[in-house]
């Protein structure tokens, strides 16, 4: 995912301003260096501090709360280990527990370093953003988030926070309707039906849904989407358990009554501890409800 948003940004943003990036990974660094720096305006760093130190606008983007917690608050590599502006926009764009990506807003606000808003999502390539932030700053952010998506695909949907459990509901709906699709072609491939036909009558008719039309977990079915390369690559099936984890969780907390919610957290737990699913794209799902799963 950072990969992509920094492509975006570097190509869309003048050649003269200065793109700074950090990965644990120093062969991913040095790849994206050698494809789209242009006479040294993409910088590789040795540590997130560093980052701070040159930049007024820090993207972040990681797969878990821990992580985050390490670039943000590390006290010799972290973010927050630079020396304050007070001027730093930080924008979070990962998808972890809201408690965490709140406390690390506060500290950034509270404590002089900055601004701070989140967070962001994806489908099939084409990058939606659920911002929380204060309305002031919005402007702001959604001047730098056009540059790696659509002016249309962008939202602001409140105070700090808001955004990322947008983000959380839409996973959790999604991955219902990713186990629904899949439930159904599969019952339909054993009764004898074709599956592409079965899918047309249901992207023509109300079973009609996202992943029925544009990201199918059905291999075939949508061509060019993940299921259809061998399931990479893609959002992995252990990254998909850690955000319905959360989104069942905070269901939980809040007292809502779930139906499907519980069940399908069990199926993908059971799914990702399969290790020939392992890194494998989520809707890898379906793999393992053919396979008689239940």
């Amino acid at each position: 995912m950072g990969h992509g948003m920094a492509k975006n940004l570097r190509l869309k943003i003048s050649s003269s301003n200065k793109l700074f990036i950090y990965d644990i990974d120093p062969a991913a660094v040095q790849r994206f260096v050698s494809e789209f720096g242009d006479g040294g305006n993409v910088v590789a760093t040795s540590s997130p501090k560093e980052v701070a130190e040159y930049s007024d606008v820090i993207l972040t983007s990681l797969p878990r709360a821990p992580h985050v917690d390490q670039v943000f608050n590390n006290p010799t590599t972290g973010l927050l280990a630079a020396p304050k502006t007070g001027k730093t926009l930080f924008l979070e764009l990962s998808t972890i527990d809201a408690k965490v990506s709140g406390d690390i807003g506060h500290r950034v606000i509270e404590e002089g370093y900055g601004q701070f808003g989140g967070s962001m999502g994806a489908e099939k390539g084409v990058l939606s953003f659920m911002v929380g932030c204060d309305a002031e700053l919005y402007p702001r952010v959604f001047e730098i988030l056009r540059q790696m998506g659509k002016e249309d695909g962008i939202f602001h949907c409140g105070a700090s926070g808001t955004g990322l459990k947008t983000k959380l509901l839409n996973n959790y709906l999604s991955s219902i309707t990713t186990i629904a699709t899949a439930e159904t072609i599969n019952i339909g491939i054993r009764g004898g039906l074709d599956a592409k036909k079965l899918n047309d009558v249901l992207n023509a008719s109300s079973g009609m849904n996202f992943n029925s039309k544009v990201n199918n977990p059905v291999p075939g079915l949508t061509p060019g989407s993940p299921a259809s390369n061998g399931y990479i690559p893609g959002f992995s099936i252990e990254l998909c358990l850690g955000v319905l984890e959360l989104a069942v969780k905070s269901a939980n907390e809040l007292g809502a009554k779930m139906v499907l919610g519980p069940p399908m957290l069990d199926a993908y737990r059971a799914a990702a501890r399969e290790e020939r699913f392992h890194g494998k794209d989520a809707k890898v799902i379906y793999r393992w409800i053919e396979g008689d799963g239940f």
